[in-house]
This record gives structure tokens, C-alpha cells and sequence, in this order.
């Protein structure tokens, strides 16, 4: 989720000019061809490339991570993440079998997982406590909780490969409430939290919208049309392409600089209901922010004229670079059918996510669970 107020230190400038030295040095030394070499596998859609990736989230999900999982230091930022790396696993492992139909025995038991766990009412202990209800239990009312965007586009996931699930009159509920908020909602603003509001959150509201009625034949044209005009002209930087990162719940007013994390992932989370929009996302991203280093690609957090810390939704941020808008562009890399961009960002990821065998799979150790099922859904995005 796109947010958080406060940020984590930068590293001293000795350590960042490390970093890129390191990076610098290990491009001349080993051949980039043996960094990320699966890079075009993957982009092409190959079977045994994303059965790698897949088999090891299908295992990470069966192991259930749940916010105990994870040690942020928060445990608003404990339960946001345990609620990603389920929607993620959803998503990913989702598009793995519509891209391979002939691996839907082998995955749909961990979609439903993945699923199940995003459901437990302690999956939303993080919003419950902020809002002071569940957000699940509360459809029929306006309170914001845009965060359950994310659910409702793994409910989506779900449905897509497995049309007869038990949970998709929920699916019908949750949408119609996200739908109505936007709808009613000033500035076409939807709080995530009491007093803050995240485009890249209400993009996934978007997303979950436009993806139920694709697979249901709702009509919500005329919706998805009007949030797509105010993510043009309220939310979009002019000069950059780049969305901003929060605005003022109440007006809209932008009270962040654009950054590329948010930009990347509502460009993925937009094009379930939007193509051209998520494409435009996309290809500001790659022309304003796409770095290279020796042939490893990055995307700037902040495009020129701004500058920021990292925090918990950049990741560490290396002479500009953030490992989440690095990561999260790989979708619309995929999508857009720009190979070069993608093969840079993916050589990037595989150097610094250590990607290695582990039983039949192939993860990312680097980056646990979140991180692999956060890859696999960007690896394997669909144009649409």
C-alpha cells in the first residue's frame, strides 16, 4: 500500500556511492547475460520460467505467513504486508494459470489459500483498529477503508480461474461498496485511513472495479471513465507523468511529491479496468525515471525537481533509486512489450533478489514470501 507518514534515514553517502560501486563492478566483472538470464523467458510468458517463481510462492502460501510474520516495527505496517503477500500470491499465481491453463490443478489450491488467509478477520486487525470496525463486516455504509481494493482484486483473481467459488457473492458485495464510495466520494478521494488518502490505494478500488465487471458484464463505464479523467488531471504530475503519493482527503489537494512506487503499482492496479491509462503510467515511469548503471536498470523515486527519503513504500532508496518502483515497473514493462526496459529492471531484481533453487522452485531469498509473490505477480502481468 502506497502511504505512510514518516520516513527511514537515508544511508550516508559513503554507503551509497558503495552500493553503486558494487553494482558498477560486479556488471564488469560477471556477464550481465548470466545476471537475470531468464529475463526473456519470463517476458515471453515461457512455462518453466514462471513455474519457478510460481512453485515457490504456491510453497510460501502453504507455510501462511501472516503478520507475525513480519517485523517492520509497526504493526499497521505487520498487517499491511501480510494482507499484500496474500493478494499478490492471488494475483500472480492467478495469471500463471490463465497464461498455462494446464497448471490450474497444480495452483488453484494455493489461490484459494492465499485467499482464505487475506479473509481472517486477523488479516484486518490493522484497519480495524485505525477505523474502529471491520471494514468487511461494514459494506453498506461510506467509511472509507480504500485498502479493501486489494481484496477485492485477489477476490477477482479467484474468480477468474475458478468461476464457482464460495466467495463470490462476497466479491459482488465488496465491489458494489467500492463502487458506491467512489462514486459519492468529493475529489473522487476515498480515505484508506481516518484523515489519509493514497491514489496508488484508490487505483486498486479502480482496478477491483473495472475487474468485476470484465468478468461479471457489469456495466460501470461510466465510472471507471470518471476516475480515469481524475487520475489525468487531479492526480497525474504534468511534468513528469508521475502520480502523487497522498492528497487531503477531503479537497484532494496533493500533499506529497509524485513518486515512482505509487506510479508503478496503480499503472499495474489501473490496468485491470483501464488499459491505455495503466499504459500511460507505465511509459512516464520508463521515460522520466528509468536509471542505468552498467546495464542495471532502476526507476527514480522522485523525478527531477523532487527529492525524498526512503520509507516503507519505496524500500531503501540508492542514489535516487527505490527497490519497490524498480520492482512494481516490471508489470508495465511486461504489458507495454518493452523488453529492453524490462530486461535492465529484471537484471536488477535477480542481482540483488538471489534468486536460487530450492526444491522445485526458484525464489527470491532475498526477499521472503512479500517479495516473491510480489515478483511473480509483476512477472507475469498481462497486456490487456
Amino acid at each position: 500500500m502506497s502511504h505512510r507518514r514518516g520516513t527511514d534515514a537515508m544511508a550516508p553517502r559513503w554507503r551509497r556511492a558503495l552500493t553503486l560501486a558494487c553494482v558498477l563492478a560486479t556488471g564488469a566483472v560477471v556477464p550481465r547475460a548470466l545476471v537475470g538470464r531468464d529475463a526473456d523467458a519470463l517476458f515471453d510468458g515461457d512455462a518453466a520460467a514462471q513455474h519457478a517463481l510460481a512453485r515457490a510462492v504456491a510453497d510460501d502460501v502453504a507455510r501462511d505467513p501472516g503478520a507475525g510474520a513480519f517485523h517492520t516495527g509497526s504493526t499497521r505496517f505487520d498487517g499491511e504486508w501480510a494482507l499484500v503477500t496474500s493478494q499478490m500470491a492471488a494475483l500472480g499465481l492467478s495469471q500463471v494459470i490463465v497464461a498455462h491453463p494446464e497448471a490450474r490443478a497444480r495452483y488453484l489450491p494455493a489461490v484459494r489459500a492465499a485467499v482464505d488467509h487475506l479473509l481472517r478477520p486477523s488479516t484486518f486487525a490493522f484497519g480495524t483498529q485505525a477505523w474502529g470496525g471491520a471494514g468487511l463486516e461494514h459494506l453498506d455504509g461510506d467509511q472509507g477503508h480504500a485498502y479493501l481494493g486489494y481484496v477485492a482484486l485477489a477476490l477477482g483473481a479467484l474468480r477468474e480461474v475458478d468461476p464457482a467459488t464460495p466467495h463470490a457473492a462476497l466479491h459482488d458485495r465488496l465491489v458494489a461498496a467500492l463502487a458506491r464510495r467512489l462514486e459519492r466520494a468529493p475529489a473522487g478521494v476515498v480515505e484508506t485511513y481516518p484523515g489519509e488518502a493514497y491514489p496508488c490505494d484508490m487505483a486498486a478500488m479502480v482496478g477491483a472495479v473495472g475487474q468485476h465487471a470484465r468478468l461479471t458484464g457489469t456495466d460501470r463505464r461510466a465510472l471507471l471513465a470518471r476516475m480515469a479523467t481524475v487520475y489525468r488531471t487531479r492526480y497525474t504530475d504534468p511534468a513528469s507523468g508521475y502520480l502523487i503519493q497522498s492528497v487531503d482527503p477531503a479537497t484532494g489537494r496533493w500533499l506529497s511529491p509524485p513518486r515512482g512506487s505509487g506510479t508503478a503499482l496503480s499503472a499495474y492496479f489501473l490496468s485491470f479496468a483501464d488499459a491505455s491509462l495503466g499504459r500511460e503510467l507505465g511509459a512516464a515511469v520508463a521515460r522520466h525515471g528509468h536509471r542505468s548503471f552498467a546495464g542495471f536498470g532502476g526507476v527514480a523515486e522522485y523525478p527531477g525537481g523532487s527529492s525524498g527519503a526512503g520509507d516503507v513504500d519505496s524500500g531503501p532508496v540508492v542514489l535516487g533509486v527505490s527497490v519497490s518502483a524498480t520492482g512494481f515497473a516490471l508489470a508495465s514493462a511486461r504489458q507495454r512489450g518493452d523488453r529492453a526496459f524490462f530486461r535492465s529492471l529484471y537484471r536488477t531484481a535477480s542481482l540483488f533478489g538471489v534468486p536460487v533453487a530450492r526444491g522445485t522452485g526458484r525464489p527470491f531469498v532475498a526477499g521472503g514470501p512479500i517479495g516473491n509473490a510480489i515478483l511473480l505477480a509483476m512477472l507475469s502481468a498481462r497486456a490487456r
